[in-house]
């Protein structure tokens, strides 16, 4: 499959892990920006989502080159949703995006290499994306992660500290590489920062880009 982009401007992607304040940032850079129509995608939400979501979600675990095949899906799906909110003229938003995807390489222990025509085809579609990234630093994270009632924590979250620490250095290093590899790549301290100077840094990004 060949992504093509619509000639219009392109995306907003936020970055961060479990309880960076992902969310958080999210919803004052809509509140912020009330001039357009905004389309926030997820990964979970929505016919075209739910269904995968249920497999990754799932307690039953599945091998890991499977459940790397059902995410890179998930990446997929989103990018017709985001060109079919981008066609219709909204600002599109999008809560995590590539580096949050092939992070997952790293946490389940599979080799890249024999994906990697579909990651480079999903990269150069992010290539688009203006990614902000909520910095936060671990011992935040998951201070806010696991304090999240028991129906609203994920699977990840679900694995305890030690685990969640070794997934956020490789993340971490994801970040690192997205942003040396050329990307639109704009880093937020939401950990020390309030929301309100959070949000007013992500706007001025996104107003400088036209976005």
């Amino acid at each position: 499959m060949s992504m093509h982009h619509t000639g219009t401007p392109g995306f907003i992607v936020v970055e961060g892990y479990d309880g960076s304040g992902k969310s958080t940032l999210l919803e004052g850079i809509r509140a912020g920006l009330p001039d357009r129509t905004f389309s926030l995608i997820g990964r979970k939400a929505g016919p075209r989502l739910a269904d995968l979501a249920a497999v990754l979600e799932a307690d039953e675990r599945h091998a890991p080159e499977s459940e790397m095949l059902v995410r890179l899906a998930v990446e997929f799906e989103r990018t017709h949703l985001i060109e079919a909110a981008r066609e219709e003229g909204d600002r599109v938003a999008c809560d995590r995006g590539i580096v949050s995807a092939v992070s997952w390489f790293d946490y389940l222990g599979v080799a890249r290499s024999p994906f990697s025509g579909l990651v480079d085809e999903l990269e150069d579609y992010h290539r688009a994306a203006l990614t902000l990234v909520c910095r936060a630093d671990f011992d935040t994270c998951w201070e806010r992660s696991s304090q999240r009632p028991p129906e609203a924590q994920s699977r990840k979250d679900r694995l305890g500290r030690a685990v969640n620490a070794r997934y956020f250095e490789q993340y971490d290093a994801n970040v690192v590489a997205y942003a040396a590899s050329g990307a639109d790549v704009v880093v937020i301290d939401t950990a020390s920062q309030d929301i309100a100077t959070a949000t007013e840094t992500a706007i001025a990004a996104i107003t400088a880009r036209s976005l």
